[in-house]
């Protein structure tokens, strides 16, 4: 049976021998109606319009059935450090009941038998005359353990304050807690792994920086301006976008031109586990794929208006679980939106509007950081594209990328410095 049946009547007259079916060119007479849009169809019409719409519905419950069996099995971003917050809780009380089992209990037993061991060590070398001495010093002995057995504790509940484990809130942003002062290139950009930053010193030098936040290595880097740098974990190296090439780089900061086509102008960049993504410098962006298994092999290209219209361009691109965040700037508007994309079709899940050119940023799992380049503010943007908050960064600076470095570091590039914000 039809998932849709019910939703098609039949005519018991032709109400209006004008009327034809709604499918555009086709003349026919109407013989139903479908109670779901309310469109007229004739025989043939109405069924392909009818499996059409059990296909949808199949889609849209199947859909249904997958969301719910994520509910059931979801594990939050921040559930491995709750669990790890427990299992050091647990250590913390193992410690104090063994401190505590030590000072009250075997301190006490370690000097009776301490005594003990004096006293039988007495009875081989003392006279007896002496002994009535020792027999009264193993009665003090015995009310001492029995002092001991009978030992009556006050013991407080373990009270757990409800903010031990609390939300992380992103605004206000901290004070930096590190500024490393280095003046950045015309269009410049910053790249993390988990040991280091990587990014372009006056447009001259690519400057790998570590956890001390000293310049372990750099190397002269004579290219194009660069656009964007990130890290991929499955070549493991840093891929850096430029106007015509695209490079990769490693920790030991071995420089290699990628075989990727330079008849296009490349802007910005981000990768999965396997797919390397690079967008177009033009209004009306482009999305060019390619495949990190197999030497940056090209796999399709997304074109306008699947992207943007052709009146806005890509701002940025960056991958996260499955999706992709992506700032789109409209020219005519003179305003943003944060798109949030499906990785696979490019779906749009949700978007927000926002302002000015943007880069942006994921944070606390599947959340979103967007720096607003014009005005110098930061949007944080829930998982379901709602608005948090806006904060302005005081720093009277340009604001160039902005990055996280592990799980509570935000990292913002600005034409001068490197400011390390550490979350609490």
């Amino acid at each position: 049976m039809s998932l849709f049946t019910t939703h098609f009547k039949q005519y018991e007259r032709i109400p209006n021998e004008s009327q034809s079916c709604s499918v555009d060119q086709c003349s026919n007479l109407p013989n139903s109606i479908c109670s779901h849009c309310d469109q007229h169809f004739c025989h043939d019409h109405s069924n392909e319009h009818e499996n059409r719409c059990n296909q949808t519905l199949r889609h849209l419950t199947e859909t249904i059935d997958k969301l719910s069996n994520r509910i059931t099995s979801v594990k939050p971003y921040f559930l491995n450090n709750l669990q790890q917050w427990r299992n050091e809780s647990y250590h913390t009380i193992d410690r104090y009941y063994e401190k505590k089992y030590y000072d009250i209990i075997e301190k006490k037993q370690i000097i009776l038998n301490k005594e003990l061991d004096d006293l039988r060590n007495q009875l081989i070398t003392e006279i007896k005359n002496e002994w009535n001495e020792i027999n009264h010093d193993m009665q003090i002995i015995e009310v001492k353990l029995t002092e001991l057995e009978h030992l009556r504790l006050t013991i407080r509940p373990l009270i757990i304050e409800d903010n031990l484990v609390t939300l992380q809130q992103l605004f206000p942003l901290p004070h930096a807690s590190h500024t490393i002062h280095l003046k950045s290139g015309n269009e410049s950009s910053i790249g993390s792994n988990e040991k280091y930053l990587l990014v372009e010193r006056e447009g001259k030098y690519l400057c790998l920086i570590d956890r001390n936040f000293v310049i372990v290595n750099e190397i002269l880097f004579d290219h194009n301006d660069i656009h964007s740098i990130f890290w991929s974990s499955s070549i493991n190296r840093f891929i850096i976008i430029t106007f015509k090439k695209i490079f990769t780089l490693e920790n030991t900061m071995i420089l290699e031109e990628c075989p990727i086509p330079s008849n296009i102008d490349w802007w910005r960049g981000t990768c999965s586990n396997d797919t390397l993504y690079l967008s177009s410098a033009e209004w009306g962006s482009s999305i060019y794929e390619f495949d990190l298994r197999s030497t940056f092999q090209f796999v399709k290209t997304w074109h306008s208006p699947m992207t943007c219209e052709r009146d806005e361009i890509i701002c940025d691109l960056k991958y996260n679980n499955g999706f992709l965040g992506i700032p789109i700037f409209n020219k005519h508007k003179e305003q943003s939106r944060l798109d949030l994309r499906l990785l696979t079709t490019l779906d749009c899940i949700w978007t927000i509007d926002i302002h000015g050119r943007c880069r942006c940023c994921s944070i606390n799992g599947d959340q979103w950081l967007v720096m607003d380049h014009d005005d110098c503010r930061f949007f944080h943007i829930s998982a379901d594209g709602q608005l948090l908050k806006i904060e302005k960064y005081e720093h009277h600076q340009r604001l160039e990328d902005v990055t996280t470095w592990n799980q509570n570091n935000i990292v913002v590039l600005t034409k001068k410095t490197i400011n390390i914000h550490e979350l609490h």
